[in-house]
């Protein structure tokens, strides 16, 4: 999945944002008790070649804007370095990992 604009989150509060984000889906590969093989999402990665920060965090809400009017959204953590340059574009790669689903919004 594929998107132009990401923000951050703590709590209710927007601590940052990126743009041009990437979406990988991490997925564990099981059999089930009839010798099927069954995937689970396990985990998803995030990266975004420019990001912004207002404050620096590290464990964030994420949403995912896509196209249209919905977003995705999830926890998970910033886990690139991030520059302590505030308020203002930086174009370097940003990562994000998180657990769990991405659930729908509007």
């Amino acid at each position: 999945m594929e998107g132009k604009l990401g923000a951050l989150f703590k709590g209710d509060r927007q601590v940052g944002g990126f743009l041009d984000w990437k979406q990988e889906t991490i997925l564990n590969e099981s059999s089930d008790k009839f010798g099927d093989v069954v995937h689970k999402l396990a985990s998803w990665r995030i990266t975004a070649p420019s990001y912004w920060m207002f404050s620096p965090e590290i464990d964030v809400k994420v949403r995912l804007y896509s196209e249209g009017k919905g977003y995705w959204e999830g926890r998970g953590s910033v886990t690139s370095a991030t520059r302590k340059i505030f308020d203002t574009l930086i174009h370097e790669e940003i990562e994000i990992q998180g657990g769990g689903i991405l659930e729908g919004g509007e």
